[in-house]
């Protein structure tokens, strides 16, 4: 069974994760690496994405 420590660590390390995607996709992008390439790279949504380019 889970305790709530270990679904608030869980919890920071997927979203530290998601951070690192985005800023990496953020790079990628700034390179001209195109939307299909940054989202199969990262795995990240489409609207992951658009909130980067908008």
């Amino acid at each position: 069974m889970m305790t709530i420590a270990d679904r608030l660590r869980e919890e920071g390390a997927q979203q530290g994760k998601r951070e690192e995607a985005l800023r990496i996709a953020r790079t990628m992008f700034e390179n001209g690496i195109d939307s299909a390439m940054v989202r199969l790279i990262t795995g990240l949504s489409d609207d992951e994405l658009a909130s980067l380019t908008a």
